[in-house]
């Protein structure tokens, strides 16, 4: 309706200009070619108003109508998908730049201490040392840690901060206590870096591989021979036997090879016994594993029996060895003859130990060579004590 009210008041105000126009330009209307003139542009004007009528009322009508929706049928479903519209790369966009970070980075230069496949006693702690050089771009501060990455971390700590400044290109050795295995085998441990952020690094191109330990256990251990005190002395004598068994080989102290073996002797200084006794005499300690009927054997050089002459020993299973169970026996060859039995002895781990003392008055005079030994009853591992045997004379 303001439309239409809009055009009404421009058509009144259109015709009185123009009425103005017509007196003011062509002056008086009595002159017959001015009212001629007059007479078509009054025509011309009233058109011009019939057309502004019309265009009104064809206003009205139109503003009057109700609204009509239009709907197009389609022979396809009208699909819901959004349209993206595209969207034109702005020219001369600056390219992004990347700033490297700075890289925490190690190199491997030598093993200090334990370099790999030393071999190791069972259940012995020992001190494992490397030294790494800074090669990356930052500077290892003290808080720095050397960790556990994986493996077998044979009882260290899981992290242990490396104490000192370390700058690029410089050296340190790091160090980290560790216990071997009571277990024989080989046995590897791996270790890396990490930074107080928690960062974790190591060696290699990418600072992303670990340093190492490796040790091979061996179940062998014995403290030092000691020097002989009884006329034929067992144990400081130990080196002087000749050791068979039915295995290949027997370790003895005084071997510089180190395989691992099934059979072995060794001497204890401080034996704990079965019953729970911890003794200070001299000990030959026999280890014997595998299947039932195995064995070990020492034969020991000859000796000229006096009169009188005794031989003596305690003899039992070693505290812990909770499967041991053998026979223990004594035989000797008198004179190169044929091994005469001396005694045989059970011993299983039943708390209780077994003193001996053989009379060796029947020999005197003769060359005695004794032969110690033990052999399995079971599929077990057994570890048998010899308390300070000896020749007494």
């Amino acid at each position: 309706m303001k439309k239409v009210f809009l055009y009404l008041f421009l058509t009144v105000i259109f015709m009185s200009l123009a009425a103005c126009n017509l007196t003011k330009q062509y002056g008086n209307p009595s002159d017959p070619n001015a009212v001629s003139t007059l007479a078509m542009q009054t025509v011309q004007a009233l058109a011009t108003e019939q057309a502004f009528s019309t265009m009104v009322a064809n206003s009205t009508e139109v503003s009057n109508l109700p609204t009509v929706i239009v709907v197009e049928e389609t022979s396809s479903p009208v699909q819901n998908t959004p349209v993206t519209p595209e969207v034109a790369a702005p020219m001369n966009t600056p390219v992004p730049t990347f700033t490297q970070m700075p890289m925490d980075k190690a190199t491997f230069e030598k093993d200090v201490t334990y370099p790999d496949n030393t071999i190791i006693a069972s259940a012995t702690t020992f001190t494992k040392t490397w030294r790494l050089k800074n090669d990356g771009q930052t500077t290892w501060t003290a808080d720095y840690e050397l960790i556990f990455s994986s493996g077998n971390a044979m009882d260290g700590v899981a992290a242990k901060k490396i104490g000192v400044i370390v700058k690029p290109g410089e050296t340190i050795d790091l160090s980290i206590d560790l216990k071997s295995p009571t277990n024989p085998g080989e046995y590897k441990g791996e270790w890396m870096l990490r930074t107080p952020g928690g960062k974790i690094f190591g060696v290699g191109e990418k600072a992303d591989k670990a340093f190492w330990v490796i040790i091979n256990v061996e179940n062998y251990t014995s403290e030092s021979v000691p020097s002989e005190i009884y006329p034929l002395d067992f144990v400081s004598k130990i080196c002087n036997a000749q050791w068979k068994s039915n295995y290949s080989i027997v370790r003895i102290p005084c071997d510089t090879d180190k395989s691992m073996t099934k059979a072995y002797v060794a001497v204890l200084s401080k034996p704990k016994l079965e019953n729970g006794y911890l003794d200070d005499e001299r000990t030959l300690h026999m280890h014997l594993e595998g299947e039932s009927g195995s064995w070990i054997q020492g034969f020991y050089p000859a000796l000229m029996i006096n009169d009188g002459a005794i031989f003596s020993s305690v003899v039992g299973c070693l505290d812990g060895s909770k499967s041991c169970n053998v026979t223990i026996s004594l035989d000797a060859r008198i004179d190169g003859g044929n091994p005469v039995n001396l005694g045989k002895w059970v011993e299983t781990y039943d708390e209780k130990i077994t003193k001996i003392d053989i009379d060796l008055s029947s020999y005197a005079g003769k060359n005695v060579e004794f032969i110690l030994g033990i052999s399995n009853r079971s599929n077990v591992i057994s570890d048998v004590f010899w308390l300070a045997p000896r020749v007494v004379q």
